[in-house]
């Protein structure tokens, strides 16, 4: 039995990755790296990746003269435009050519004057200018003083909150299943001790079972364009594995998302309350 490079977990000596933090055994790695399709962690030293298998490592293209033998010398050719007979018979066939035209057009009756059209009186509408529109100040949507632009319609905030949802619904999932790697697809590769957050999940995993999990998206808004916030409430069922004691709680979070390789993540996260 060995032990994992990272985490320090007991592993197996077959095992190629550890069970308990993904990181790679046969290549180990001790700064963090991630795939870039799934999010699964993985070594930098990994061709592919052992969740989705994305490649990992593009090659490089061949350098032209990067080694080798040389390239076989060829003789060049004598061109034919040399010979004095082929330019003579190109001069020739460039006179024909202009002097062609020439004498047809020479032969054509001329076409009669054109006859000028009648005056038109041509009646303008007066120009009309839309007035200005103005529109009120935005306000702080969330009470906390941040003023947040509205760039979203009715419709792309209807379209936000189903795709926020898919992801909260993933990360409910990934807590019930105990399922690491399915938990780290749900942040971005840019969030805060990422690293320090999944040790911790998987701590409270060890100690807790999940009974149930719901959530309740209590509001979405666009803050730019790949850039959004929601407030989502989490109702948990948690079961002590030690006693086998359940209690209800009641999470309040305040959530930022990002958007990464077309998919919202989640790029940060604050708790503001609980309630037992």
């Amino acid at each position: 039995m060995s032990e994992c490079p990272y985490c320090q977990e007991p592993a197996e000596d077959s095992a190629l990755f550890c069970r308990s933090c993904g990181a790679s055994l046969r290549l180990p790695e001790y700064t963090r790296a991630f795939c870039p399709h799934c999010g699964a962690r993985v070594s930098a030293r990994q061709e592919f990746c052992h969740e989705c298998h994305w490649p990992l490592v593009k090659s490089a293209a061949a350098q032209p003269g990067s080694g080798g033998e040389s390239a076989p010398l060829t003789l060049a050719k004598s061109s034919p435009w040399k010979n004095p007979w082929v330019l003579g018979l190109l001069v020739l066939a460039g006179l024909l050519i202009a002097v062609i035209p020439w004498f047809f057009i020479s032969w054509t009756t001329p076409p009669a004057a054109p006859v000028a059209p009648s005056p038109q009186v041509v009646v303008q509408k007066p120009l009309t200018v839309a007035p200005f529109q103005v529109y009120p100040a935005p306000v702080s949507p969330t009470g906390d003083g941040v003023v947040y632009p509205d760039f979203e319609t009715p419709l792309s905030a209807v379209v936000l909150k189903t795709q926020i949802t898919k992801v909260l619904n993933q990360l409910r999932e990934a807590q019930l299943n105990k399922n690491i790697s399915l938990y780290s697809q749900v942040f971005a590769p840019n969030f805060p001790d990422f690293d320090q957050r999944r040790q911790k999940t998987l701590a409270v995993w060890d100690a807790y079972d999940f009974n149930s999990m719901d959530f309740e998206l209590k509001e979405v808004k666009v803050l730019e364009h790949d850039q959004a916030f929601a407030r989502v409430t989490w109702n948990l069922n948690v079961q002590q594995r030690s006693n086998q004691t359940s209690k209800l709680e009641t999470q309040y979070y305040k959530v930022w998302f990002s958007k990464d390789g077309g998919k919202w993540r989640i790029s940060n996260l604050e708790l503001v309350r609980k309630a037992s």
